[in-house]
């Protein structure tokens, strides 16, 4: 798999009202709507791509990401349509969001962040969630794709993992300053997220 042109086959935006900023993600992926849900619900396949992940895995119930220590709630389990969980992370709370709509023999995969109006995203912006969400999407590329290799070692302080990311906090900084942010704002955001994830 070409990781490179995997990367762009998603649109980036950034949107939000008030107190609140939301980080999107949409794509297409070469699989049926049950097979990508089946991906991002059952357990033992969402290790192999993303975290091992413990808890009541069911509208209403409590989860645990094991790598990050990330808990949250199930809102909304609607298969194999539409998930809705809290996303608890040190001390912040925000909410993420992934539709799945049928296209032709394809799906089409909507993610959605909202996250709080603080000093995260006055420093960062969008870059160092959306960036996260970018280096989440390419393993599950790999994975529908029955790509035999280890993401974290293509990916993680690789060449190609660093220009991947520099790609992506070039793209997110387009995104920002397309919604409203001033183009010297977007820029410095994304730079310091570079500067964090390259360190």
């Amino acid at each position: 798999m070409d990781l490179t042109a995997e990367i762009r086959k998603a649109h980036r935006t950034v949107g939000g009202e008030g107190r609140t900023h939301t980080i999107v993600l949409n794509r297409l992926y070469p699989a049926s709507p049950e097979e990508v849900w089946s991906a991002w619900t059952e357990p033992e396949r969402l290790a192999r791509w993303f975290e091992p992940v413990s808890g009541d895995l069911h509208e209403g119930g409590r989860y645990r990401l094991e790598d990050s220590g990330t808990v949250g709630t199930v809102e909304r389990c609607a298969r194999p349509r539409a998930l809705r969980v809290t996303w608890e992370y040190e001390g912040s709370i925000s909410a993420v969001d992934l539709t799945l709509t049928p296209a032709g023999d394809e799906t089409e995969l909507e993610l959605r962040h909202e996250v709080p109006d603080d000093e995260h995203w006055a420093r960062f912006g969008p870059a160092a969630g959306g960036i996260g969400w970018d280096f989440s999407l390419l393993p599950l590329s790999m994975h529908l794709a029955g790509d035999p290799r280890v993401p974290a070692e293509v990916l993680e302080g690789t060449e190609l993992g660093n220009d991947l990311t520099r790609w992506a906090a070039g793209e997110w900084a387009a995104a920002h300053e397309a919604s409203g942010a001033g183009a010297a704002t977007a820029k410095e955001a994304a730079e310091r997220t570079l500067e964090f994830y390259l360190a």
